[in-house]
């Protein structure tokens, strides 16, 4: 059973009066779920880095930001696993807002995720 009360509290993303209703589900349940599986990311796309024979850490460092999103594009089974660590993340009211949501808050999960490894690269692994 999860503790939905350790999610991290992001205070730069907070809603302001007037936000839409995605907009506040990305910075109120996405962001924190995210922060918190940090680690985890970091790890399952660094499997994905070695499963490609490690050919990103043979890049110069300005060529690795669009090997990754190169990656984001057409990985789609790394992509469905990348979900379901952040969907088996949700309260039931959570997820019926993801329900009724879910292909602009993939898109999100997605780009916040890119980012957050295009932004940490350096705790990418080499396994190979």
């Amino acid at each position: 059973m999860h503790n939905f009360d350790s999610r991290p509290i992001i205070p730069s993303s907070e809603v302001k009066t007037g936000t839409k209703e995605i907009e506040a589900f990305q910075n109120n349940t996405l962001r924190p779920i995210i922060k918190q599986l940090h680690s985890i990311l970091l790890n399952h796309f660094s499997l994905l880095l070695s499963s490609k024979k490690g050919q990103y850490f043979k890049f110069s460092e300005d060529q690795k930001p669009s090997y990754i999103h190169r990656l984001f594009q057409k990985e789609t089974r790394y992509k469905s696993e990348l979900k379901g660590m952040i969907i088996g993340n949700l309260t039931s009211e959570e997820f019926g807002i993801y329900r009724l949501n879910y292909k602009v808050i993939d898109k999100r999960i997605y780009s916040i995720v890119e980012e957050r490894i295009v932004t940490n690269q350096e705790e990418l692994q080499d396994w190979n």
